[in-house]
């Protein structure tokens, strides 16, 4: 199974939309950026055309959003296909790594699906997305999600391999059900603002869980509602070095206007100093 080292090092990802926002970011010395549509419903799967463009026009890792609908973060068996189908393309276009995340019918990290979406991942970069803030208990879901990458398979691994069973013909069912050890994914980081409705107003949360996450080796990743002002209290206060910012380094810290390499360049720069005083 792969897995991934954390490293206190300033990185800071951008949410793009399209090229433009993606060459914007990388001008601006963004680490990574996450794809995504539809901000307006909190950030859907974009089209495939989006994502090819996108992962041609940039050398800085992509990570697609992999969200079928904003109506829950419950997902149904149909969806779970239409997910996995996603994730094979995203795999195929050249995209590093996926956004994923979803729940049970309990406010529980819905393990099953998580399982099944690593399987597909096949060694692709995973993040665990904002679902976590909408779970029942952030700690526990975190601590569930670490014991997803400790290989505690189950369900989901039967669940892949029975869909990856009854695909179509044209396609090659061993190679897509069998999945090996050293193939699959893990949950590199996850995507959070402590629980609450941002970061800024999250951080003894977050702090808790940076801690957690270094135990589980799972990087913690702070966004929502974040500034270029607001970067060094948050990292001073939790110990986060991995920033996520949307609006924020957008004109008027609007999703109206697209993504402002100079404020990117900011943000990190913001983000350099503030890990260098953590350290």
């Amino acid at each position: 199974m792969n897995r991934h080292v954390i490293k206190r090092q300033p990185t800071l990802e951008v949410i793009v939309v399209d090229v433009v926002d993606a060459q914007a970011a990388e001008q601006g010395g963004a680490d990574r950026i996450e794809l995504v549509s539809a901000m307006n419903e909190g950030g859907l799967t974009t089209s495939y055309g989006q994502i090819e463009q996108v992962v041609s026009k940039v050398s800085i890792p992509v990570y697609v959003m992999i969200r079928p609908h904003s109506r829950s973060f419950c997902y149904s068996a149909d969806d779970l296909q239409a997910m996995i189908q996603d994730i094979r393309v995203a795999r195929e276009l050249g995209a590093a790594g996926i956004v994923i995340g979803a729940l049970t019918n309990e406010g529980e990290v819905d393990r099953s699906f998580l399982q099944t979406c690593l399987l597909s991942a096949q060694g692709m970069g995973v993040t665990f997305h904002r679902a976590i803030d909408s779970s029942a208990h952030v700690v526990r879901a975190l601590e569930s999600i670490g014991s997803v990458n400790g290989g505690n398979e189950g369900k989901g691994r039967y669940e892949y391999e029975r869909e990856m069973k009854n695909k179509s013909e044209c396609e090659s069912k061993s190679k897509s059900a069998s999945v090996s050890k050293s193939e699959e994914s893990v949950v590199e980081r996850v995507l959070t603002s402590g629980g609450k409705l941002t970061a800024p107003e999250g951080l003894l949360e977050l702090q808790q869980l940076q801690e957690i996450g270094q135990t589980l080796n799972i990087s913690i990743m702070a966004g929502s509602g974040v500034t270029i002002e607001g970067i060094p209290t948050i990292v001073s206060r939790t110990g986060i070095t991995e920033i996520h910012m949307g609006s924020g380094v957008r004109r008027g810290s609007s999703f109206d206007h697209p993504v402002d390499a100079q404020l990117v360049a900011q943000a990190k720069a913001m983000l350099i100093r503030a890990v260098q005083e953590l350290r």
